[in-house]
């Protein structure tokens, strides 16, 4: 399974609406709400690299977000071990 980490910048004003539109999106899991920045986390799991791609393309698409950025994706093998295959962002290492 691929995991995805994502941030979503939406208008404060609406970030609840927001919330519920991510969440009727296939394998989307809002995980933090900040409130006051308009700023929610989201967790995409999806079976692979294509379909992480196409879901942030349609998070990215949808009216109340202004902006949807990739902060970190892993692979959990079959055999439950956990690969990172990428991350990124200011101070992430």
């Amino acid at each position: 399974m691929h995991y995805s980490g994502i941030v979503v910048k939406a208008d404060p004003r609406r970030v609840d609406d927001c919330r519920c539109a991510l969440e009727q999106l296939p394998g989307v899991e809002v995980h933090y709400i900040e409130p006051e920045s308009g700023r929610l986390v989201a967790v995409q799991e999806t079976a692979s690299a294509a379909a992480q791609a196409e879901g942030l393309r349609r998070i990215q698409g949808l009216p109340l977000v202004k902006v949807a950025a990739l902060v970190e994706h892993r692979i959990e093998p079959d055999d439950g071990g956990r690969e990172l295959v990428r991350e990124g962002g200011a101070g992430w290492s």
